[in-house]
């Protein structure tokens, strides 16, 4: 299957199509909740594991046609694009595990559409990255291109926290629990460092796994 090894391709297949079915069922279910960290409709796109999760599913999708149908070596955008796209939902992974599932209990976290967009969807992501996917041939500093979705993502939901403050009107916008270690700008500063950081230390181990372990 052109320069895509088979394993590889069914990797990437199977994370483009769970994410969109997993999404379909957060947009089109009748029994999400805010404790689950889950909404129904268009709504469940402010979360950053559906965010994530999607543009991982997209960039497989397309990895797998340019290396797979196409038969065509990744150019070098395309392997950055892979590198940060995993490292995006090596956060969420590392995240709900590390600190969200002690927040809010193992049973929310990892149930219906969750269990795959927080822990099979990246799971995946990172074995095709580890093992198949030539990332570590990028240049060292595209490592921090990694940090991007998570400062995009930060400049929105504090923009949000500012505006309208952990909830108003019935509608919870400090739905990730950030402000509970305080809402002084030091305290959020730093909460915006630590996950910058975490994001940048998963795409380092991301990059220096695949040149220990990738079998192309």
């Amino acid at each position: 299957m052109g320069t895509l090894p088979i394993a590889s391709a069914i990797v990437n297949i199977a994370v483009f199509l769970l994410a969109i079915y997993a999404w379909l069922s957060l947009a089109l279910g009748k029994t999400q909740t805010e404790e689950n960290l889950a909404t129904n409709g268009i709504g469940s796109l402010r979360y950053f594991t559906v965010l994530s999760n999607l543009f991982s599913g997209i960039v497989c999708a397309m990895y797998f046609v340019t290396c797979g149908l196409l038969g065509n070596e990744a150019s070098t955008w395309l392997l950055a694009l892979k590198l940060v796209a995993t490292a995006s939902v090596t956060l969420t992974f590392t995240t709900t595990l590390a600190v969200l599932t002690p927040m809010y209990g193992f049973k929310k976290l990892y149930a219906g559409a969750n269990f795959w967009m927080h822990l099979i969807l990246p799971l995946l992501a990172i074995i095709d990255c580890c093992f198949f996917v030539p990332v570590s041939a990028l240049p060292f500093w595209c490592t921090l291109l990694g940090i991007i979705p998570a400062a995009i993502y930060g400049a929105w939901y504090l923009t949000m926290l500012h505006i309208h403050g952990a909830e108003e009107n019935g509608i919870v916008y400090d739905f990730y629990g950030f402000l509970r270690w305080g809402s002084s700008p030091l305290t959020i500063t730093i909460v915006a460092l630590v996950m910058f950081a975490t994001m940048w230390i998963n795409t380092l181990l991301l990059y220096w796994a695949n040149s220990m372990l990738f079998t192309g």
